[in-house]
């Protein structure tokens, strides 16, 4: 399982693995596939399912989640703002080395101190939680054990999937919380729409539905539990072009839990108004149970015909019971303002790829939140459908088309080329410091399609909506000394989902050109496949005779077809800086908190495992002891009166001071224990493998007595000698005896004694007799000697007949006449 893709969900992550057989998705240790995307820190750190039952929410301070919304944000930022209200732990800023706004941490109590982590961090941890899901997997499967051994096993080769309304500094956290906790074969951040339309058509593709005639248009609609996506893909054979796509980041499953929630508050609030200490939706652990409360009345809901759901809550506030009866009608209502945001994204996507719902071949519904009954009717009205498509699994998709990218760009595997054509969300523009004089008098090319009409006229908008990528485009002015160029996201992407007061800023490069004589400098741009803006190169390109042209010149001609002077391209150096990037110093210092975490997380695991052994041995040793049937007959009341004075003095300290103790102490107790249980278990032990071990030398003894008794005398064995007989036959008659002799020594003893021979020693006397028996008995024949070749002139002589003689005397021939 090296290759993999992963679908980091709000709520819950899902990961799947890349076979020669396709595609499966890995169950986690509960053999859920369904992973709850929460990092809780305590004395060690537990993430996914380990974060399971209560904990959410009896620790709601420490469990951390839903980091997917708030990586790659300033702490200012309005939708961190809005995100932040949402959760109950405790965010700060963290400021960056390099300047800028600060980014968002989160403070947490782990081992007995306060910690600041950046969220990408966190975000990380859960990134490589899901990389130890998938080597857990493998280990079981191949019988490897020990955590060293298990961690070597975690996927080599990543694709993970990211929403598409991700801002490049989402892009770089993302990626950055990987390498902080040491995933470094990130191959490709994928748009989420994109891996469901991928996981949709190429097993299509391989069964030729597609044509290059009549290209096959497919709406995908996820509703997940934060945010709303629509997309219109076409595939053609090996192709895949995504059309449009638009979002609402702010409508989900989890909106639809919050409507349920209010209304539950309210509903209490009302009930005993005079009883309450204050409103409940200021109280953290209240709403959180109001909110896990309102996600299963949700799913009751959610089916074609449930008219209502019961809803009972005990102890939620003040020691207040509540039970209310929520209608399907009711509920429908309260979530009508949410309905209303499901045609916008959709009559958006149907313009952009200049379509109507009618030249869709099929509307595919993912999302767990799409399941919701009066939400897929909704659609259905909105596009005039009859039906939506549920072919695809609506909680794996997304996890199954990124491992199907990471086959596709892993080398590990090979795979039929299969072409995407990605979509550009959010306009990006590049923009330069104005010299004195007017761009146009300075020159300015730009290489492309360039959108920029409306912007100032030292900027053009580079990488335009829907653009594939990656792509490298490129910007030509005329420069003399040190100037700066700046990408930032267009003021038209405000009109494509990038919400007002979000960091506009991208990246800053200050180039270094030669000082003095005006030139012209190209400068390369590139959105990597990541969708993540970087300098690709900046050169400086200067006119030179032909005679003093090197290898990197390039020869330039006019309209006419003239040559011109030749082009000499020397290379220049930059700075970069951008808003919310960690330095590398930075990094290495996250990354050794992690390892000491890590460390820490190992340290507490090993001493809880020491602690569950001891506490399994006094529990099930004071029971076996005890009883005939199991250790009790192995043991003289002395031993068992020893035993369980020394049983039930480490369990009292167990579960009076011990609860606290170290790895070591425990098992200091555990040898204490088992010095007095062992030699009791040894003798049970025993006596329950003696007889097998007894059979196994018996048949081994038969076997080679019925070989001497068959051999001897046979000629299939004559090469056999006397002596390796008699040595075979002494053997047998050894092993035999010393056997019968223990066997008659064993049975006079009492079972509480211990035993007059041990398994070993039967398996020794065993060995030992294949060893001396069993090369004589498998002992080759000689070789037939070699016959010498005849020299040719006495063969054929022997081959001719000698002359017969007869009753006519010497040298008479007889003479036969033919009738």
């Amino acid at each position: 399982m090296s290759v993999v893709g992963l679908d980091l969900g709000l709520q819950n992550s899902v990961i799947a693995a890349a076979g020669r057989g396709g595609v499966d998705v890995i169950l986690n240790g509960n053999s859920n596939r369904l992973n709850p995307t929460m990092v809780n820190f305590d004395e060690s750190r537990k993430m996914g399912e380990q974060v399971s039952g209560s904990t959410p929410v009896s620790k709601f301070k420490t469990t951390i989640k839903y980091m997917k919304r708030l990586v790659g944000l300033a702490f200012d930022d309005p939708r961190a703002k809005k995100e932040m209200e949402k959760v109950p732990y405790q965010c700060v800023p963290i400021t960056h080395a390099s300047g800028g706004p600060p980014s968002i941490a989160v403070k947490v109590f782990f081992n007995g101190e306060d910690k600041i982590l950046p969220v990408e961090q966190v975000l990380g941890m859960m990134v490589h939680h899901m990389g130890m899901v998938a080597a857990k997997k493998t280990a079981e499967e191949s019988g490897i054990r020990g955590s060293d051994n298990i961690k070597k096993l975690i996927p080599q080769d990543w694709v993970i999937a990211i929403p598409p309304y991700y801002t490049d500094a989402q892009r770089r956290a993302v990626l950055t919380g990987c390498e902080i906790v040491g995933i470094t074969g990130v191959q490709r951040l994928m748009h989420e729409n994109t891996a469901t339309a991928l996981a949709y058509g190429i097993f299509k593709d391989i069964r030729k539905e597609f044509t290059k005639e009549n290209p096959t248009n497919v709406m995908f609609i996820d509703m997940g539990a934060s945010a709303y996506t629509v997309t219109i893909a076409v595939f053609e054979p090996g192709k895949l072009i995504i059309k449009s796509a638009n979002f609402d980041e702010d409508l989900g499953g989890r909106d639809f839990d919050q409507a349920i929630a209010n209304w539950l508050a309210d509903k209490f609030s009302e009930k005993f108004k005079n009883k309450l200490s204050g409103d409940p939706k200021t109280k953290p652990k209240v709403m959180l149970k109001l909110l896990d409360a309102a996600e299963k009345a949700k799913k009751t809901l959610s089916p074609q015909g449930v008219k209502e759901a019961s809803i009972n809550l005990e102890c939620l506030m003040d020691d207040l019971d509540f039970n209310v009866m929520l209608t399907s009608s009711e509920y429908e209502a309260l979530c009508a303002p949410l309905l209303a945001k499901l045609e916008g994204p959709v009559q958006k996507c149907l313009e952009e790829a200049k379509l109507t719902s009618k030249d869709l071949a099929a509307v595919e519904i993912v999302g767990g939140s799409t399941r919701i009954g009066f939400v897929k009717k909704k659609l259905m009205e909105i596009l005039n459908v009859n039906n939506l498509s549920t072919t695809m699994n609506a909680d794996e998709s997304v996890a199954r088309g990124a491992a199907l990218q990471s086959a596709i760009l892993s080398p590990r595997f090979k795979v039929l080329p299969y072409d995407i054509e990605e979509f550009q969300p959010l306009p990006i523009k590049l923009e330069w410091d104005e010299e004195k004089g007017t761009s146009a008098e300075k020159g300015v090319e730009v290489e492309g399609d360039a959108d920029g009409a409306e912007l100032p006229a030292n900027s053009v908008t580079m990488f335009p909506r829907g653009l594939n990528f990656p792509v490298v485009r490129r910007v030509t002015l005329r420069r003399a000394g040190e100037f700066s160029v700046t990408s930032s996201y267009d003021p038209s992407a405000l009109n494509h989902g990038l919400q007002p007061g979000a960091t506009m800023d991208i990246a800053s490069w200050v180039i270094k050109a030669s000082p003095g004589v005006e030139n012209k400098v190209r400068v390369n741009v590139k959105q990597d496949i990541n969708g993540i803006v970087t300098m690709s190169s900046a050169q400086m390109l200067e006119e030179i005779d032909e005679e003093e042209g090197d290898n990197k010149d390039e020869e330039m001609k006019d309209e006419a077809g003239e040559k011109k002077k030749k082009i000499k391209k020397t290379n220049l150096e930059w700075i970069v800086t951008r808003p919310l990037e960690w330095t590398k110093d930075e990094i290495n210092k996250f990354f050794e908190m992690e390892v000491a975490m890590g460390n820490q997380d190992r340290v507490v695991q090993e001493t809880s495992d020491m602690r569950n052994e001891l506490e399994s041995y006094i529990y099930d040793m004071r029971d076996k002891i005890m009883s005939e049937s199991h250790l009790g007959s192995y043991s003289n009341q002395q031993e068992k009166d020893a035993f369980n004075k020394k049983n039930e003095e480490v369990e009292n300290w167990l579960y009076a001071d011990g609860f606290d103790a170290v790895k070591s102490t425990y098992a200091s107790k555990l040898e204490e224990l088992k010095k007095l249980g062992g030699p009791i278990e040894y003798r049970a032990a025993e006596a329950e493998a003696r007889p097998s071990a007894i059979s196994a030398l018996q048949q081994n003894v038969e076997k080679f007595k019925k070989w001497l008794a068959d051999a001897q005398g046979n000629d299939s064995f004559a090469h056999i000698l006397d002596e390796e007989f008699s040595k075979c036959h002494a053997k047998c008659d050894e092993v035999s005896g010393w056997m019968y002799d223990k066997l008659d020594e064993q049975s006079s003893l009492p079972p509480h004694v211990d035993p007059a021979f041990t398994v070993a020693d039967v398996n020794a006397k065993s060995k030992e007799l294949t060893n001396v028996c069993g090369p004589i008995m498998h002992k080759p024949k000689p070789k037939p000697p070699k016959v010498e070749a005849k020299p040719a002139e006495e063969e054929k002589a022997a081959e001719e007949p000698a002359p017969m003689d007869t009753e006519g005397g010497e040298g008479d021939k007889m003479e036969v006449d033919e009738a």
